[in-house]
């Protein structure tokens, strides 16, 4: 039998992503390449980030239980060049999207990073979802990180929106928030991803 391919790290080198060398770009890659992507990289020594989260899924027919490392943005993989170079080369790529508002980029997918590096319960939220209060965590382990409430019923859910990523759900408790002023106007995620580039090898 053919031993598992070794997982590689979700982030490298690992450090916060505003202390990144150059600027940040997301590949959309093909599909189920995101961790093969990774390895290319680090191999290539290109900085990336992969935020990757634990899916616990049952084996069929018995009581066990996997848990697998999952993409928590499927498709999609961070890298840090000033260029993008010698990225199609990898044959796993199918569009280059530029990060026109790297701050705010950083900032947002910054607090990903921290709460996965805090083992959250972080898991994606899906594309549906009735946007409600911007808060703020001011207590926890947590504390500082920012996004919105999601009006679910069997839990209080923080959605953490990512600008070019999408949206990850983070499971909290109410009394940990409190509501916050909007920095930026509420952008639709098929608005903000349009500058791409294609082609180029």
């Amino acid at each position: 039998m053919t031993p598992p391919t070794p997982l590689p790290p979700t982030r490298f080198p690992d450090r916060p992503l505003d202390q990144a060398a150059e600027r940040w770009w997301v590949a959309k890659v093909k599909p189920r390449q995101e961790k093969q992507l990774a390895a290319d990289f680090l191999r290539q020594h290109i900085e990336y980030y992969l935020p990757l989260y634990k899916k616990n899924t049952p084996r069929p027919g018995t009581k066990h239980r996997r848990i697998f490392h999952v993409p928590l943005f499927p498709g999609y993989i961070s890298f840090a060049q000033n260029q993008p170079h010698d990225i199609y080369r990898t044959g796993r790529v199918v569009t280059i999207i530029e990060i026109l508002h790297q701050q705010r980029f950083i900032r947002e997918l910054n607090q990903v990073y921290f709460a996965l590096q805090g083992d959250a319960p972080i898991k994606p939220a899906g594309d549906t979802f009735t946007e409600g209060t911007l808060v703020k965590i001011i207590h926890g382990p947590f504390a500082g990180i920012e996004g919105v409430v999601d009006k679910n019923p069997a839990a209080t859910r923080l959605i953490l929106s990512v600008e070019c990523l999408g949206n990850a759900a983070l499971t909290i408790r109410r009394s940990w928030i409190r509501e916050v002023e909007r920095q930026y106007p509420t952008t639709p995620f098929s608005s903000i991803t349009q500058h791409v580039i294609v082609g180029g090898r």
